[in-house]
């Protein structure tokens, strides 16, 4: 080859690298201003978020801020979830960009905000809703008939129920040895209510909570014939309790030697204090005995020993004057009694020795009111006969001419 063709073929090959130099430059710069372009538009605008986590169903709120003087008053602002437009509206300087959605899609979602020609997109992870199933929580008392124990069931959305569900909606006593749930003798406690079968529905993540069930003692009262009579002190010894309120068929008892007033008074329907009783019995722990009972304090009885009365003359009444008042029998050692008011009367007004009876008679002092008077230990009175009665009563016609 001629030294002329060496050079026309080496000025081509400069002419092909030129060429090429060129062109990897312009698609440097090409790129470069794409680049440049694309970063310049992306931080034209931010996006974040909601705050928590983003479930199906739960309202979600996304907020854009616009960094760019760029972006004018009036462009017009499209929300785009998924590649479907689910909001749209018109920016306005210093009105905040929000987005209130509600995920309908698990998983990944994406969120683009465009306003005018710049746009940003956020990544947006949704997860199944929260379903709650929840044992109830239930107090009944001892001897109750119990309830059958249904779930409750919360966080549905889109529509969904609980008749949907894969599952009966029935808890159980789950540290019991009872299996009948009508059992009126659970004893007194408190038991965990839970389901013994795994619920399961659509895309949920299912959320338990357990239950109780508290069985609380029953009340119960004791009776009996609490008499006693007034004698200073408020004890009963040895009492005779019953219990009223026991269940059929259960064994319980009450103990105590003593019960005691609320005071030493006579009275009736007084309260008796039971705090000092114990029950017991293979089922006392399921009662609870109530705290008062009622009874009576009855009066002493007591007399009036030594009274007198005077003999009087006839005078047409049953008035009788006491000679000497007597004195109270019975009354205990240290209580203050005397006799306040005392009226009594001959049994008939005619002449001759007659019985004295007792009309009324009224105690005085502190304690008067745990004493009556029963009877008076009183002799015969007399009431004489007198000259008028027998010449003008008893003779009318005396001196009358045959």
């Amino acid at each position: 080859m001629s030294k002329k063709q060496d050079k026309v073929v080496d000025y081509e090959k400069r002419t092909d690298t030129i060429v090429g130099l060129i062109t990897i430059a312009v698609v440097i710069a090409l790129s470069v201003w794409l680049l440049v372009s694309m970063t310049i538009r992306g931080s034209a605008i931010t996006i974040a978020d909601s705050a928590g986590n983003n479930r199906r169903g739960s309202e979600q709120t996304f907020s854009a801020t616009v960094n760019s003087p760029k972006i004018k008053d009036g462009d017009k602002v499209t929300w785009i979830v998924n590649g479907q437009v689910v909001g749209e509206g018109v920016y306005a300087q210093g009105t905040p960009l929000t987005l209130n959605y509600t995920p309908t899609q698990l998983g990944d979602n994406f969120v683009t905000v465009r306003v005018g020609k710049y746009s940003k997109s956020a990544y947006m992870n949704v997860l199944p809703p929260v379903l709650t199933v929840s044992a109830p929580n239930i107090t009944v008392t001892y001897g109750d008939k119990l309830p059958n124990f249904k779930y409750d069931c919360c966080g549905f959305v889109d529509g969904d129920c609980p008749e949907m569900m894969e599952y009966d909606g029935i808890c159980y006593l789950c540290d019991s040895n009872d299996s009948e749930l009508n059992c009126s003798k659970l004893n007194v406690g408190v038991y965990k209510l839970n389901m013994q079968q795994t619920c399961s529905f659509k895309d949920y993540e299912v959320e338990y909570v357990g239950g109780t069930l508290t069985v609380l003692p029953k009340k119960i009262s004791a009776c009996g014939d609490f008499v006693k009579t007034y004698d200073q002190s408020n004890v009963i010894e040895n009492p005779n309790l019953k219990l009223a309120g026991v269940e059929d068929g259960d064994n319980v008892t009450a103990v105590c030697d003593k019960l005691y007033f609320d005071n030493k008074n006579a009275g009736v329907n007084k309260t008796i204090m039971l705090s000092n009783v114990c029950l017991e019995g293979e089922d006392s722990c399921n009662y609870v005995l109530e705290g008062t009972a009622y009874g009576n304090i009855l009066p002493k009885e007591i007399q009036i020993d030594g009274l007198t009365i005077r003999d009087k003359q006839y005078d047409g009444t049953t008035r009788a004057q006491i000679e000497r008042m007597g004195t109270l029998n019975g009354i205990i050692d240290g209580d203050s009694v005397a006799i306040g008011n005392l009226q009594l009367s001959f049994e008939q007004a005619d002449v001759g020795t007659q019985q004295i009876k007792l009309d009324s008679i009224s105690l005085i002092g502190a304690d008067k009111d745990n004493y009556f008077v029963s009877g008076i230990d009183v002799e015969q009175a007399t009431i004489n006969d007198t000259v008028w009665n027998k010449i003008f009563i008893k003779n009318p016609v005396i001196g009358a001419t045959k």
